[in-house]
């Protein structure tokens, strides 16, 4: 086998500056193909990462499970419909997993939004979050000052609150300044315990600006109605280290299927869904990383086919200035390795400048790529290290692998181009 000497390597390096000179706009078109190819796979494994990367506050995420609002039903025929699970019933599904690690029983926080203030002449909306002291235990948040709700002001339903020092810059003047002190939360008082480092709301599923004790009679109403069913509980599950989601999500399934063999009249269903599902999907069962994986397929192998043909057209073009470099000698390996290697200088031009452009989407559209739906203030500022968006590694497999597509793209027209007589590369055969 031939291999190229420098400075053959050398005479290709001009080559290709002078190729890029005489047919700017295939070069500008094979370069932009490249380049926006990388740039919206690596946005896409960013945006992915962000919203199921294992980080402060939610530290967890991979083996994070979230209930939904259940439903229930009249069995015979489906009538008497409802949304919503008490926590009885929650307690039932959700008390004895051996697959679990921790059970937060909490309400929603959206159903927590409510008028905070040091008075009810000064209160302003914000968000608050009634939870139990195991939410403290998944999610981990920095605590400025105090701790977190404790299992005995759970049990004693004590009206404390853990807030943010954002919050209590606000209300108080200072982190210090808010311990102890006295905020209005709706139409009761509560006394800050507590007071936490301020996260993006990106972080949807941790994000709140205050934390108080979740009220048990609210996540147990209407026990009269539908077999003690209906409430307004919801439950954070973090998984035991190395179980696996089937595996939980089956022994949580049987849990449903005991609790509706025990009931009289009525069936109950509840969904759960992991970090990645509730992130991008909401309750509805779907699988993001098989997603993503197709999309960045479908993203890597659709503009490889149509540089194969934008390759084919261009080697047309080629054929007398193929014909006369074999006229003077060159081989068919000499010129095919020239013109593959031109195909793979122009792929790594390309894949710099999508890395380059990613990284200007981010930093320019960051808030809006990365929000949803939940997303409370999606253009408030917040810094994230650069480890939580690029990964190197995804990097050089991505140009690896715009390289080998490249490279299949251009072997098809590269050999027809090389293996052509000097006859009739001169006619344009």
């Amino acid at each position: 086998m031939e291999i190229a000497s420098p400075d053959m390597i050398k005479q290709y390096f001009k080559q290709i500056i002078q190729l890029w000179k005489s047919n700017p706009l295939f070069s500008l078109i094979s370069v932009l193909a490249t380049a926006f190819t990388i740039a919206f796979v690596m946005t896409l494994y960013m945006v992915y990462a962000f919203r199921t990367a294992d980080m402060a506050p939610e530290i967890n995420r991979s083996r994070t499970f979230y209930s939904g609002d259940g439903y229930s039903y009249l069995t015979k025929d489906r009538s008497n419909a409802n949304r919503g699970m008490s926590k009885s019933v929650a307690e039932k599904i959700f008390g004895n997993l051996k697959n679990a690690e921790t059970v937060s029983y909490i309400v929603n926080k959206g159903e927590g939004v409510g008028f905070v203030g040091t008075s009810p002449a000064n209160r302003e909306k914000r968000i608050v979050s009634p939870v139990d002291p195991d939410y403290f235990r998944i999610f981990r948040f920095d605590f400025l000052a105090g701790n977190p709700l404790t299992d005995e002001q759970f049990d004693a339903q004590s009206k404390v609150a853990v807030i943010t020092d954002k919050l209590a810059l606000g209300l108080f003047g200072g982190v210090d300044e808010a311990m102890g002190k006295t905020i209005t939360i709706g139409f009761n008082d509560h006394r800050v315990v507590g007071v936490v480092k301020s996260v993006s709301s990106l972080f949807n599923k941790a994000y709140s600006d205050v934390w108080i004790v979740a009220d048990k009679l609210s996540m147990d109403w209407g026990q009269e109605y539908s077999e003690g069913l209906r409430g307004m509980c919801r439950v954070v599950v973090l998984a035991k280290k190395g179980v696996s989601p089937g595996k939980l999500r089956a022994e949580i399934e049987e849990n449903i299927k005991k609790l509706n063999d025990g009931l009289r009249d009525f069936t109950f269903e509840l969904k759960m869904s992991s970090h990645p599902q509730a992130s991008f999907f909401g309750d509805k069962i779907a699988h993001p990383a098989r997603i993503i994986v197709i999309l960045i397929l479908i993203l890597l192998v659709v503009p490889a086919i149509n540089m194969s043909g934008l390759l084919s057209t261009q080697m047309k073009k080629r054929n007398e200035e193929i014909g006369v470099r074999k006229a003077y000698g060159a081989s068919n390996g000499q010129v095919g390795r020239q013109l593959l290697f031109e195909n793979l200088m122009l792929t790594l031009v390309g894949g710099v400048a999508g890395l380059l452009l990613s990284f200007a989407a981010v930093a320019l559209f960051k808030n809006r790529l990365l929000a949803d739906l939940m997303t409370v203030n999606a253009s408030e500022s917040f810094s994230l290290p650069a480890s939580a968006f690029f990964n190197p590694w995804l990097f050089v497999l991505m140009l690896l692998f715009c390289l080998f597509i490249n490279l299949l793209s251009a072997i098809v027209p590269v050999w027809n181009a090389s293996r052509t007589t000097i006859i009739e590369t001169i006619k344009g055969a």
